[in-house]
């Protein structure tokens, strides 16, 4: 498996997507952020887009919201239960993760986890994590979780170049989160949750200083 090859063909996807204009229905929206889908061009789910801007350096951002064990994230955002590094592909920027979630809307939705391939990129433009769910023998199921799959997903950190602590973060999510479910409670449920990825970030980003005014 030519798992570099994979992932940028993820990264080629994510900015397609990010750049597609139309087609949006908003679902979500304040004066802080938007969270918007369309029908997916990989299964026959949602594609979610969530957008926020934020007063604070884009590296600071991509930090916060990059999943690693030992990173920021794994403190502020609950909804991740455990993140772990199963393997590295090549270092330091292609890796495969698990990522374990809690249950969700009062139990309905049972814990999940998802082993993904990421690649790590930055350029001019954004910081980015670019992934896709992989299916490795390696890494079987586990009984206490639903293992779900994630079409090509990730974050975008966008850069302004005219003010080096502001940025933009673009969250593209297209999870098939399997199960028995009908499909009208996980949409239902998906919107909610980016909300409160962008809210919990904030309030994360606020309380350790890192916004500036």
């Amino acid at each position: 498996m030519d798992f570099r090859k994979i992932a940028e063909g993820v990264a080629d996807r994510l900015q397609k997507y990010y750049k597609t204009a139309e087609g949006w229905t908003s679902a979500k929206k304040s004066k802080n952020f938007e969270i918007s889908y369309r029908q997916s061009e990989e299964f026959s789910g949602h594609l979610y887009k969530g957008e926020a801007i934020y007063n604070c350096p884009p590296k600071t951002v991509f930090d916060y919201v990059e999943p690693l064990p030992d990173g920021p994230r794994a403190k502020w955002d609950t909804n991740m239960k455990k993140i772990e590094i199963l393997k590295w592909i090549e270092t330091p920027d292609l890796r495969i993760n698990r990522a374990c979630t809690a249950s969700a809307m009062l139990g309905l939705i049972s814990p999940r986890d998802f082993v993904d391939l990421i690649l790590v990129r930055e350029t001019d433009e954004c910081f980015s994590t670019n992934a896709c769910s992989v299916e490795l023998d390696e890494f079987p199921e586990e009984k206490k979780y639903v293992r779900g799959w994630n079409y090509s997903c990730g974050v975008l950190v966008i850069k302004f170049p005219s003010d080096p602590n502001k940025c933009k973060l673009v969250s593209l999510i297209q999870p098939d989160i399997k199960g028995m479910l009908p499909k009208n409670v996980v949409e239902s449920a998906i919107p909610g949750s980016m909300v409160e990825f962008f809210t919990k970030l904030e309030e994360a980003l606020k309380k350790d200083g890192k916004i500036s005014s």
